[in-house]
């Protein structure tokens, strides 16, 4: 019995490699980083929100929502809120009052936005630093190990189960994806 148990759990996590899959670093992958010698740069044209955490959320889980480009939401990563960072909102909400939320090491904002928050309370801030950015194509997706052929899990340094990004959204260069639905609607070519 227990070894018709164990033959049928094996057999199930061979047949859903997703479930068993690991983020993937696209950074050691160099047919991706090539791309990144040609790619064009991005500046972000809406301003993003950001705020100090308040004391009473210091150590609490801290979810990250994004568009399922569907009219809902689906989550993106779930982390530790710290003092060491700042939380950073899109200004108009997804759906209802669901906002794209993350949280940016205080060093990585100041690099971004040139001066950090001094409250609590969310203020608008303007991206002073470009990107470079690569569409997520079929070829991407499947360098990312993609099981579906519409996701991919990348590795990020803020959440040891990775950040999911979508065909046709973009990598970024510095570690993380962009949905396409906010690449549309948040970033523009710089100038």
């Amino acid at each position: 019995m227990k070894k018709t148990f164990l033959i049928a759990a094996l057999s199930a996590a061979l047949a859903c490699p997703a479930l068993a899959a690991e983020p993937v670093e696209f950074q050691k992958i160099p047919q991706i980083m090539q791309q990144f010698e040609s790619a064009e740069l991005y500046i972000k044209k809406a301003p993003t929100l950001g705020r100090l955490p308040k004391q009473q959320e210091l150590g609490m889980d801290f979810p990250t929502y994004v568009s399922d480009g569907k009219g809902g939401y689906s989550l993106e990563t779930n982390n530790v809120m710290t003092d060491n960072v700042v939380i950073a909102s899109m200004n108009k909400p997804i759906v209802g009052d669901v906002y794209n939320q993350w949280l940016v090491p205080k060093n990585v904002w100041v690099e971004t936005y040139g001066n950090l928050p001094t409250s609590t309370e969310f203020k608008p801030f303007k991206r002073i630093a470009t990107i470079k950015a690569i569409k997520i194509d079929d070829a991407t997706l499947k360098l990312l190990g993609s099981t579906d052929g519409k996701t991919a899990i990348i590795k990020v340094s803020w959440d040891d189960k990775g950040m999911k990004v979508y065909k046709d959204g973009f990598l970024a260069d510095y570690e993380y994806g962009i949905a396409p639905q906010e690449m549309q609607e948040n970033y523009e070519l710089a100038k």
